[in-house]
């Protein structure tokens, strides 16, 4: 969020926002592919912990490809010349916000704490979170709920991973083209989600389509998080209060998540 905010002017940062975030949602259309095959090694582990160590490992070798290579903002960016990194810091002047400031200001910390509309933000993204328990951890389990194999509910994962990554990058997109509908599009996304646990919810169990496009549509959410975190840095100013809203933005969808699985967890119970 920061690294956007540092390059693009405000009406720019919705759709690159969703651009790199629409990723957690195509990724779910490779990732089946690779846990499939994963899935059918016969060691000492079991499958699932052979996923996590590829994925854990390819995520640390791109950390260290992310270090080196990419500009965290235009001052540092390797292979400009003098003036591109001036105009690249000059067409910033119009959001107000700073492109990069060492100096830690408390006085931008406190009025990030009292800002209402931070909290507002928060709320929200603690709140929309909620969800994304089942769509991260359960959607494979939920399917073979259905009566499918295990190897076959993760790649019955697939459209859904299709169906949210487009819904990231669409949202986001009609933020930037159609000015003031930033929090229409949150509702939207939101209602998405709503239908979609309603479904899963109410639907009998032998509604097979209705039940798969229940859960291939319960990460419209996600659209409106993408919404939340262009939102939130377009409109916060000061180097200071971006990195903490930011970080707190990311705090509630961190504390969002796990309450789902409490809920779960007394549900077998």
């Amino acid at each position: 969020m920061l690294v956007v905010g540092g390059w693009y002017r405000k009406n720019e940062q919705a759709l690159r926002m969703g651009a790199w975030y629409c990723c957690t949602g195509y990724v779910s259309i490779v990732s089946p592919h690779s846990n499939y095959g994963l899935g059918h090694i016969r060691g000492s582990l079991s499958p699932w912990r052979y996923m996590y160590l590829v994925a854990g490992a390819v995520t640390i070798l791109w950390a260290a490809v992310i270090y080196f290579i990419m500009p965290p903002d235009p001052i540092r960016a390797r292979g400009f010349t003098e003036r591109e990194r001036y105009i690249a810091v000059a067409r910033m002047k119009v959001n107000n916000a700073g492109v990069r400031n060492t100096h830690f200001k408390a006085a931008q910390v406190w009025d990030a704490v009292t800002d209402i509309r931070f909290w507002l933000m928060f709320s929200m993204s603690f709140l929309l979170m909620i969800a994304n328990g089942p769509v991260s951890s359960f959607i494979p389990i939920i399917i073979n709920g259905f009566g499918f194999s295990g190897l076959n509910s993760l790649l019955l994962t697939m459209p859904s991973g299709a169906v949210s990554g487009t819904i990231e990058l669409l949202a986001p997109f009609l933020a930037y083209k159609i000015p003031k509908v930033r929090t229409w599009i949150i509702a939207v996304c939101e209602c998405g989600t709503i239908m979609s646990a309603l479904l899963l919810w109410l639907l009998p169990r032998n509604s097979m389509g209705g039940l798969l496009f229940g859960v291939y549509f319960l990460a419209s959410f996600g659209g409106a998080y993408a919404v939340i975190m262009g939102l939130q840095i377009a409109n916060t100013a000061g180097y200071t209060k971006r990195s903490v809203t930011s970080s707190g933005l990311f705090v509630g969808y961190c504390l969002g998540e796990p309450r789902i699985f409490l809920l779960i967890e007394d549900q077998l119970r």
